[in-house]
């Protein structure tokens, strides 16, 4: 099994860098509430254990906006 050579890469520049940054937060804003609306689902089909974990990924994605400052976007703050 042979790898491709590894080629340096630069650093993105300050603009960039903070573009990623607030897209990957409105992704994570997207992941809340998408899981927001199956919880919903899951709850009214009865499905527990799908509405445990529905939860902890809007957990997951509430503490990251949260560290972020970023709880608007989920319209929390």
């Amino acid at each position: 099994m042979t790898t491709a050579p590894q080629t340096p890469t630069a650093p993105l520049p300050p603009a960039a860098d903070a573009a990623m940054a607030r897209l990957e937060l409105g992704l994570t804003a997207v992941r809340y509430r998408d899981a927001a609306d199956h919880l919903r689902e899951l709850a009214a089909s009865a499905d527990f254990d799908g509405c445990l974990a529905a939860q902890d990924e809007m957990r997951m994605c509430r503490c990251r906006l949260e560290q972020a400052g970023r709880l608007d976007l989920i319209e929390v703050a």
